[in-house]
């Protein structure tokens, strides 16, 4: 753990668990999971969302939408500057520093493929200190960030929480027609919501009606996030699969029922499966690749990206401690 920051509360953790199911959930009801009052719960939270330690985030997901995982090769000594410069764009959503064959390892997404074409080419072609990029292009997503969970929770607490939050039904909201929308919440994705409607000059009543239907289409997603060192699973890494395309869909849908598995993607290119693990250790990230050696026969780790920081993610900037320290608008339409 980072020897800068302090361990959280049991109760801390299991207040993230239950953002984590219901991001949006009305203190009342995370009280009545937590078994203490709503005033505790809302202090908690302010304080770890303060700190940043711990945060809710939205942002688009699926639609005609495009995205990829790009690996970039920097100049000696110019990585820093680069993730400092890429931090900042809307597009880059998530930046890290990279051990193992490249220097950074970030998550572009666009609104179109030719959005994203053209953010790879023409942007990151002209950034000094970029020697080369490798672009891994997402044609599914198995898996991703909004789904893991920490286990603080009993089932009963979980149940609870999850009956209470809308699913998703998977609609066909046009996602541009929102995109006010979906950049005002971005940041905070417990934004009330009169502050909502305050930000987009319209009624609570029609600013609850668009959220709701962003929701319910599965297009907008809440995501509780906390300092990676805080979690119990310090060490990100990401393994570059290769399965042969018939035993594909099969292969990830049981690398993502894994705890471990913070996200899992199926890619156009040499590599078709990317996933990447949050463990406690780098000895438990490869007895998971032993175990994934022998229970998914058809996968084959051609690679591996062990973290080393983490400058952004999902549009939130972070400290060198993994603290979030402020925040970039993910708006994917600028």
């Amino acid at each position: 753990m980072t020897e800068n920051l302090p361990s959280l509360s049991e109760l801390d953790l299991a207040l993230v668990n239950a953002l984590q199911i219901n991001p949006r959930a009305p203190w009342t009801e995370l009280a009545k999971a937590l078994d203490i009052d709503a005033a505790t719960v809302a202090r908690r939270w302010e304080r770890l969302r303060t700190a940043g330690h711990a945060w809710v985030t939205a942002y688009p997901f699926g639609g005609s939408g495009a995205g990829a995982l790009i690996e970039i090769d920097c100049a000696p000594g110019q990585a820093g500057a680069v993730a400092e410069l890429l931090s900042a764009d809307p597009h880059a959503v998530t930046v890290e520093h990279a051990a193992g064959g490249r220097d950074l390892l970030i998550t572009a997404m666009a609104t179109s493929f030719g959005a994203l074409s053209r953010y790879i080419v023409d942007r990151l072609g002209t950034i000094p200190g970029i020697t080369a990029t490798r672009a891994h292009l997402v044609t599914r997503s198995y898996t991703e960030g909004s789904v893991w969970r920490l286990t603080s929770l009993n089932r009963s607490q979980q149940e609870a929480l999850a009956a209470s939050r809308r699913s998703a039904l998977g609609g066909s909201q046009h996602l541009p027609e929102y995109a006010e929308l979906v950049t005002a919440i971005g940041e905070n994705g417990r934004m009330s919501l009169s502050e909502l409607a305050e930000t987009l000059g319209v009624s609570v009543n029609t600013a609850s009606r668009r959220l709701n239907r962003l929701l319910e289409s599965g297009r907008l997603v809440l995501r509780c996030d906390l300092t990676r060192s805080l979690s119990g699973s310090p060490v990100a890494v990401t393994f570059f699969g290769t399965v042969s395309p018939e035993h594909l869909d099969s292969t990830a849908r049981e690398l993502a029922k894994l705890p471990e598995i913070r996200q899992c993607l199926g890619l156009a290119g040499p590599q078709n499966l990317i996933a990447t693990v949050w463990v406690s250790s780098l000895v438990d990230a490869q007895d998971l690749e032993v175990r994934l050696a022998s229970s998914l026969p058809h996968l084959r780790i051609a690679d591996r990206a062990v973290a080393l920081r983490a400058v952004k993610l999902m549009g939130r900037l972070l400290d060198p401690d993994g603290r979030a320290i402020g925040f970039v608008p993910m708006n994917l339409w600028a």
